[in-house]
Order: C-alpha cells, then sequence, then structure tokens
C-alpha cells in the first residue's frame, strides 16, 4: 500500500468513472485501474462496485477511504511543514470566507495586510460554509473565516476573530419605519426578505424571527441569492425588510442610513472565526491573517459582550 494507490482511489470515489479519474490524475485509464486493483489485492476486499453507473463505494470501501482521507491530510500536512519549518512570514495562503461576510471584511484588512506582510500571497476564495469546510479537510484550503458555532464530529480547531450585531433594514414604506428599534414581534413575517435556503446568515434571521425556512413571500417575484445587498436595494426598491450584519451597514449611502434600524431587547450577534485543521502546517500564517484582521475591524465588533450569540443550524 502506498500514498498515491490511496489518492488515486479516493479520486475514483470522487469522480465516479475510472476515466474522469484517470483524466484529473493525468494518466492513463489502465495505471489508474492496476493501482486501484493492487491496493484493493493488498487490503483483502474491493473497495468499489464496477457494475454501477457512476462506479459507487462497497461499504468497506466507504468506512476505508473514510479513514484513508485523515491519513492523506496528516501526510499533506507534514509535506506543507518541511517547507515551512523556518516559521517565515512568507508564502501562499488560500482561505474561504463566507458571501455575506467577504465583500465587507476584505477591503478592511486587505491593504494593511500587503503593506505589514508582503511576502504573504493571499487567494480569497467567497465560498458557503460547508463547501470551506470540505475545501479545508480536502487541502484546497489553508482556513476558512465563517460564522460559528457548527455542528461537527470532524478534528477542526476555531479562533474567534469578532461579533457582529443584526440590524434591520426597513423600507422607508414600511409601517415600522418610523421606529428606532425594531420589535422582532412586531415583524409581518411575509414581509422578510431572506437569502438562500441552506444560507447560515438566512438560518440565523430564521431563528430570531422563528421563520419556517419553507415559506413563501406573497409576491409575484422570487429572487435566490447569496448577496446581501441584493437583497438591501429590492428593500430599497420593492419595499419590504432584511436583516444586515454590522460590517454590512458601513457600507449603506448615507441617503440610506435612516432604513437601518437596531433590534429592540438585547443585541443579537454572530460569531465570526477563524478555522482550520489541528496541526495545519501554514497556522503562523493563518495566525498574522487573524490578528491584521482584528487590528483593521471597528472596535464594536471586536468583543462579545453582552451580545446574544444567534444559532448558525450548520450540521457537517
Amino acid at each position: 500500500m502506498n500514498i498515491q494507490q490511496l489518492e488515486y482511489a479516493l479520486l475514483l470515489s470522487k469522480t465516479g468513472s475510472f476515466s474522469a479519474a484517470a483524466k484529473k490524475a493525468r494518466i492513463t485509464q489502465s495505471a489508474i485501474s492496476q493501482q486501484v486493483t493492487k491496493l484493493e489485492q493488498e487490503i483483502g476486499f474491493v473497495l468499489f462496485d464496477r457494475q454501477s453507473k457512476p462506479i459507487r463505494l462497497t461499504a468497506n470501501g466507504e468506512r476505508f477511504l473514510e479513514k484513508a482521507q485523515f491519513v492523506l491530510l496528516e501526510v499533506h500536512q507534514l509535506r506543507d511543514f518541511a517547507t515551512q519549518i523556518e516559521q517565515e512570514v512568507k508564502g501562499s495562503l488560500t482561505i474561504g470566507i463566507i458571501p455575506t461576510l467577504s465583500p465587507y471584511l476584505t477591503p478592511l484588512f486587505i491593504n494593511q495586510l500587503s503593506e505589514q506582510y508582503p511576502d504573504i500571497k493571499l487567494t480569497i476564495k467567497e465560498l458557503v460554509t460547508k463547501d470551506i469546510i470540505r475545501g479545508i479537510m480536502e487541502r484546497e484550503l489553508n482556513g476558512g473565516i465563517i460564522s460559528t458555532p457548527i455542528s461537527t464530529k470532524l478534528k477542526l480547531q476555531y479562533r474567534s476573530l469578532f461579533y457582529e450585531k443584526f440590524f434591520v433594514l426597513l423600507s422607508p414604506e414600511h409601517r415600522l419605519f418610523k421606529e428606532k428599534e425594531v420589535d422582532l414581534s412586531a415583524i409581518e413575517i411575509d414581509q422578510v426578505w431572506l437569502l438562500n435556503e441552506g444560507n447560515c446568515f438566512s438560518d440565523q434571521v430564521n431563528n430570531m424571527c422563528q421563520i419556517d425556512p419553507k415559506r413563501q413571500m406573497e409576491t409575484t417575484l422570487s429572487y435566490e441569492s447569496n448577496s446581501i445587498d441584493a437583497l438591501r436595494r429590492i428593500v430599497e426598491n420593492r419595499g419590504g425588510i432584511t436583516f444586515l450584519p454590522e460590517l454590512a451597514t458601513l457600507n449603506v449611502p448615507a441617503d440610506q442610513e435612516d432604513m437601518i434600524k437596531e433590534i429592540k431587547g438585547q443585541d443579537r450577534a454572530r460569531e465570526i472565526s477563524l478555522v482550520y485543521v489541528k496541526g495545519e502546517p501554514k497556522l503562523h500564517l493563518l495566525e498574522r491573517l487573524g490578528e491584521i484582521i482584528q487590528q483593521s475591524l471597528p472596535s464594536s465588533v471586536v468583543g462579545k459582550g453582552n451580545k446574544v450569540l444567534v444559532s448558525t443550524n450548520i450540521k457537517i
């Protein structure tokens, strides 16, 4: 058994065909077939049901490759560690940031990061939480910035960065517009615009307002998006109500600031954290990134204080 065989078997499980796996690995189909067969012969059982279309894992194969995924993760970490042994603050770093945060957070820290650590080559990918976690586990990402806590059995590490309050955004035509603070119990659910189902920000709004995620707005317009700014413009032009995280309120034009309302009662907030796997070889770069982010934030989001954290409902 060798690392290459495990990598080929995992690739085959993801693609579902020898031809697709061979193309992605840039080897011949017969070569990848031979390596997977040798692996099966050595471990003493079949990993794949080759009669199914696409090819599927057997029950034993699924258990075996689940363990192999963690073994390969450790191998990749060891390889990366060898190149980072001197702990220099330089090198490439790839992170994922959730769509409801990335457009507002990235402009705050990117210049300071470049000035203070010019030798860090940072790549940011805007991804939903589940894709960020998948990318971390599959070594496509070194870390991610997500809303926490999440429920998972994966061996992930978290570092809290800041806590964003939730605000209400009201159309000037809304009956609650003149209120300085909005009571969540006074909101008519049918007038609330939400992000795509499955987006953690949308789930948090559902939790605050006790909204059934399957509910439908009584409108001729159906809009599916992961963009908070898109919802803000819909409220501006079509009416209704939506919710904004604190950093998103910084980009609202001055003539629309009176549309932003505090939520009555104790402040509701989402926790934003840096997430990565234990033993991440580029942790020192992630830590420098986290420090720069915290230095770039408005003081109102840095501490938790008396804010009540709203659940994300995320289970991975």
